[in-house]
């Protein structure tokens, strides 16, 4: 924990600045929300930047901003952060070891890889589980491997025990810090928004890197970046986070990304429009210059598309990253498609969902049985139709009324 605590006091700035983006986010109230916001020593703490904030910003000035009280209280936040990270790189490289050497071929995402590779000091990119992906004929022997290290199986979700479309199992150890996390992954989630992983071509495409000291395999280039795309926009455009690890993808490997190649997988997976608007989003947010091989406008979606991004949420998309704007997030996250026809679909499994996804909207609290999820479906379409009425008199209204 000392060596993180060690380079906060450093002062090196971060190698994009947080602190403009965090204002917008907030609305131009970052200090009020400093000082008034819970704090505990989680990863998502100010939508997971405030290792970044801590770095950017001198102890002397967040003094006088904040008060020396605040500022105390931000830091010992900081130090419970980073003694939870530390677990989570010893723990890490005692899974990756176990894995590596049993011949399980074993792909680090997301976060973990990101932090690894990416950034110029894993200390700035904290994160609340680790994202493995293996090969479903080696699924149950990688959990085996994790219960012998101490790890027991986690039932996320109530509906989880009968899904059929199950590709993740999480996995959990507690420690001093608090509990550390593995998400076991046969393939990315499933989803209702028509995206989708080929993920016999993914492994082929996979790039070698070294976590812990452990060489495993991580995301090529260009499928790290899509996917991290568009893990951003299914969940929502939630946490600023998110959007920065993209950001520095692009600081640091624009010029090895092929942007062929990424056009034509996004396009293939109907990613077009996400990255278009999340491009132009790391322009506005973090002032990225991004060079002429990357050409923004090629991911534009088409006219109709626009036009209702337009009209149900603004001609400022970036505006939905305001943490009061949660309605036009969900819709934009709905509208980022390639074409009206995919959107109808979308839209049609919105009304009609996947049995695992409506089991996750409703069986979690519900005091049925597993087995009657089914009776949601009577139920389902009339409470979208119910919000698409509300979107649509908000529109009226005006976006951001």
């Amino acid at each position: 924990m000392s060596l993180a605590v060690d380079n906060l006091s450093a002062g090196s700035p971060p190698p994009l600045p947080v602190e403009a983006a965090l204002e917008y986010v907030y609305g131009g109230r970052l200090d009020r929300v400093l000082c008034t916001m819970q704090l505990h020593g989680r990863p998502t703490a100010l939508q997971g930047c405030l290792p970044l904030l801590l770095q950017e910003i001198s102890a002397d000035r967040l003094i006088a901003r904040l008060g020396a009280k605040k500022y105390t209280q931000l830091l010992t936040c900081y130090r419970e952060m980073s003694h939870l990270n530390l677990w989570y790189s010893l723990e890490m490289e005692r899974v990756l070891k176990a894995l590596v050497a049993a011949d399980i071929p074993v792909m680090v995402l997301k976060g973990a890889d990101i932090a690894a590779t990416i950034y110029p000091r894993a200390d700035l990119r904290y994160y609340d589980d680790v994202d493995l992906l293996v090969p479903p004929e080696k699924l149950a022997e990688t959990t085996r491997i994790l219960e012998k290290l101490g790890y027991a199986y986690h039932q996320e979700y109530r509906f989880e025990s009968i899904s059929k479309r199950r590709a993740a199992y999480v996995y959990v150890k507690p420690v001093t810090a608090g509990h550390v996390v593995f998400e076991v992954h046969t393939a990315p989630h499933a989803n209702e928004l028509q995206v989708s992983f080929d993920v016999e071509q993914i492994w082929k495409r996979a790039r070698p890197i070294s976590v812990g000291g452990v060489n495993v395999l991580g995301m090529g280039l260009e499928d790290l970046f899509i996917y991290l795309c568009w893990h951003y926009r299914a969940h929502a455009f939630e946490r600023l986070i998110w959007l920065y690890d993209i950001a520095m993808l692009l600081l640091y490997g624009e010029a090895q990304l092929d942007w062929g190649l990424l056009y034509r997988l996004a396009r293939r997976q109907g990613m077009l429009a996400t990255i278009y608007y999340v491009l132009q989003w790391c322009q506005q947010l973090f002032h990225m210059p991004l060079s002429f091989e990357t050409c923004v406008e090629r991911y534009m979606p088409p006219a109709p598309i626009t036009w209702l991004i337009q009209r149900y949420v603004g001609r400022d998309t970036c505006a939905v990253l305001n943490r009061t704007a949660l309605r036009q997030r969900k819709i934009l996250q709905h509208l980022l498609v390639d074409t009206v026809i995919t959107l109808c679909q979308v839209e049609l499994h919105v009304l009609f969902p996947s049995s695992a996804h409506l089991g996750r909207l409703y069986m979690e609290t519900s005091r049925l049985p597993l087995s009657f999820f089914w009776l949601y479906y009577l139920v389902h379409p009339f409470l979208v139709l119910r919000e698409a009425c509300k979107a649509t008199l908000h529109s009226i209204k005006g976006p951001h009324s």
